[in-house]
């Protein structure tokens, strides 16, 4: 237990650090061929029924979708008494903070050069939500199968809505890794926070 611990921490500050390395090379307007590929692809692979797929992930990760879904999982957790159930509103007013305000300061356009593109806030709020109900699922009585089998579908949903950024060209790849990183860190650092059985002991 205590090396998952270690590992969370280390987790959590290896994605801050990346996160700040991707903040920098936005913020100094710097595209990598990655990028550019990552562009070049999404324009080739354009299909209708592909397209509304992606539309489809993608409104998933918007706020639109993630705060009533933030505001029900609260409740559940409220209901069933988890120990997480009354942070739940911080982290999501925290998370919307956190990435709203990078948006502002880096202030790097998007490939439609439509402004605020770092970083994803699709790829950070779908991280730090569907990432936080991974975290219930190993905290809560479930059967291990179920465990296993909701946590590969959320991953895949948290991919699924990184990709749809991608596809739909609303974010450069590094726009997408820099939601995820962030988004990850965040979540990271906020468990540590309210769950001292997480936290390393000296």
């Amino acid at each position: 237990m205590q090396a998952l611990r270690w590992a969370v921490l280390l987790l959590a500050v290896v994605s801050l650090l990346a996160f700040l390395v991707l903040a920098a090379l936005a913020f100094n307007q710097r595209f990598l061929d990655l990028d550019h590929a990552a562009l070049a692809l999404a324009r080739s692979v354009q299909h209708p029924r592909l397209k509304a797929l992606m539309q489809t992930l993608s409104d998933v990760g918007s706020g639109w979708a993630l705060i009533p879904l933030s505001a029900l999982t609260f409740v559940v957790l409220r209901r069933q008494g988890h120990r997480v159930a009354p942070f739940v509103p911080a982290m999501v007013i925290g998370s919307f903070v956190a990435f709203a305000l990078t948006k502002w300061i880096v202030a790097r356009p998007r490939p439609r050069m439509t402004p605020y593109g770092f970083p994803s806030a699709h790829t950070f709020g779908a991280v730090v939500f569907f990432g936080g109900l991974i975290y219930v699922l190993w905290t809560i009585e479930l059967r291990r199968l179920w465990r296993w089998t909701g946590t590969v579908f959320l991953v895949l949903l948290i991919l699924g809505i990184a990709a749809s950024r991608l596809y739909l060209r609303s974010h450069w790849l590094t726009d997408v890794l820099g939601g995820a990183a962030g988004g990850l860190a965040y979540l990271l650092f906020f468990l540590l926070a309210v769950d001292p059985r997480l936290r390393p002991s000296r």
